[in-house]
Order: structure tokens, then sequence, then C-alpha cells
């Protein structure tokens, strides 16, 4: 789900400021179905993520600099887990009964730390500049 809210938030982006674009116009062009994308974008939504017009012209649009848009609150909001193991997205001794005791575990974490630390420095601007610079 993430690659396609990313994806599909990279078109708004890439719109004059305050243009509104369908949501069936946005799925066609990037290729999603719309009632998938239809489901994304009312997580988006609720995140405050991007902004909606009601009625004939209607459609979404991003209102807030795209420099403020991280990459991890895009995954959030649709609720992607970014842990890489199970005892990482449950409550550790839920899910292993050694989970206190475990050597590998503590390696996990500080990898999904890493992971984290770049998807919430990481905006939309960002990947949109890296982009023009191929």
């Amino acid at each position: 789900m993430t690659t396609y809210a990313v994806q599909a938030m990279l078109h708004l982006a890439n719109q004059p400021e305050g243009r509104v674009v369908s949501l069936r116009k946005i799925a066609y062009q990037q290729g999603i179905k719309a009632k998938y994308l239809e489901r994304i974008f009312l997580k988006l939504h609720r995140a405050g993520i991007i902004a909606s017009k009601k009625g004939p012209g209607g459609g979404y649009y991003i209102d807030r600099p795209i420099k403020s848009i991280k990459i991890g609150e895009i995954m959030e909001a649709v609720g992607e887990s970014r842990g890489l193991v199970r005892c990482l997205i449950a409550d550790a001794e839920d899910c292993c009964s050694r989970a206190d005791d475990c050597s590998i575990r503590p390696y996990w974490k500080r990898m999904k730390d890493t992971i984290d630390t770049f998807l919430n420095s990481s905006t939309l601007y960002d990947i949109i500049n890296e982009k023009k610079k191929r």
C-alpha cells in the first residue's frame, strides 16, 4: 500500500500549487485501481496529509509544503508497519518466549531505527529533487 500511496502523493506533488485532481484521473494515470486508491486517500485525508474538494471539479490536492510531508508519515497513515520481524511489530513477549534473551533482536531493532530515521527525514520534495538530478 505504501508504494501506491507514495506514487499517488508524488502525482499530486507534481501538480501546480492548489490544483485539484480527481481520484479517477490519478488512478488512471498511475495505473492504480480507483477503489484501492480511494481507500488509500481516505487514510491520507484522515491523517491530514491531503485535502479534498467536493462537487463538480472536485478531487484531491496537497495544501501544505511538500518539504514537510515525510515518507514515514505517509507509511504510518496507510497503516504500513516498518518492523522487519514480528517481535518488533507485536509485543515481544506475545510473539516469542525468548524475546528477553534474544541475541538478534537488538540487531533488528537497530536496523529498524535506521530505517525509521531515513523514512522520517525523507520527504516528497526529496524524491522529486532526486529525480531531477538524474
